[in-house]
């Protein structure tokens, strides 16, 4: 998943209020493929590769960028107060083209709500799951011809028991780390050269963890994890965090094992 400069910018500062006495450079200068992202240097010495990655719901996100890019999507013909929720598989480009006249006819017939189940007739139901649209409904507002949207996430992502541990972040991620999605990550740290070799990883808000893994990251003082990670052998060390602005982020080594590090706001 490819990130911002911006994100990655963030994790460098993360890294270096971590690490006080380290110097975090840029390795990744866009001069040829395959490079890792940063290199850890402590006296002048090179100890460390570190490659950044995000474990992101790419369809989510992108649906997400291109439906909420800019100001409140406004329909004058509407008279608004629209909450819709969407599925991560509808397309952008069908939800602006199509909705405006959907939304319009419920507001003709007096329907303040649908979903991909329930509606007046039919023939709106099957208008409804043909563009992805979980549910949509109509509140009082303020912005005539407001139109607000949200993702639909599966349930395992959404919500879930609240671990005492933060082993369900160890388990997930070690599976994680053995898809062969992962395989670019690991080559550019195996190619790296370096002894010790770190893996950063981002859970944003459209992540494909589940949430029992994601919990303790978004947690104010959330439990750290008793188990040691499964990590394939281009990774020796493992930083992780949400992109939430609550929790701390866990970092795991194989000589000290888990411990936290603030994220910086």
């Amino acid at each position: 998943m490819q990130r911002t400069r911006s994100e990655e910018q963030w994790v460098r500062a993360c890294l270096q209020q971590a690490l006080p006495d380290v110097d975090v450079l840029l390795h990744d200068d866009g001069s040829r493929a395959g490079m890792h992202d940063f290199d850890l240097v402590r006296e002048g010495h090179r100890f460390a590769a570190l490659e950044v990655t995000a474990a992101a719901d790419a369809a989510s996100l992108e649906l997400w960028k291109l439906i909420n890019g800019g100001a409140t999507w406004i329909q004058e013909e509407l008279a608004g107060g629209w909450i819709v929720s969407l599925a991560p598989t509808a397309r952008a480009k069908r939800i602006r083209s199509e909705l405006p006249r959907l939304l319009a006819t419920l507001e003709a017939m007096g329907v303040p709500q649908i979903s991909e189940v329930h509606g007046p007739t039919e023939d709106l139901v099957e208008r409804v799951e043909r563009l992805g649209i979980i549910s949509a409904y109509q509140s009082p507002t303020d912005f005539p011809g407001s139109v607000y949207f949200t993702i639909s996430l599966p349930p395992e992502r959404s919500g879930g028991w609240v671990p005492d541990t933060g082993d369900a972040f160890s388990q997930w991620v070690s599976d994680w780390l053995s898809e062969p999605c992962q395989s670019d990550n690991l080559g550019k740290l195996r190619r790296s050269g370096a002894v010790e070799r770190h893996l950063f990883l981002l859970l944003p808000g459209f992540t494909t963890a589940p949430f029992e893994a994601l919990d303790p990251l978004m947690r104010r003082d959330g439990p750290l994890p008793t188990l040691a990670p499964q990590l394939p052998k281009e990774i020796t060390h493992l930083w992780a965090m949400s992109s939430w602005n609550t929790g701390d982020g866990f970092h795991w080594s194989p000589s000290v094992g888990w411990t936290r590090f603030q994220k910086i706001s």
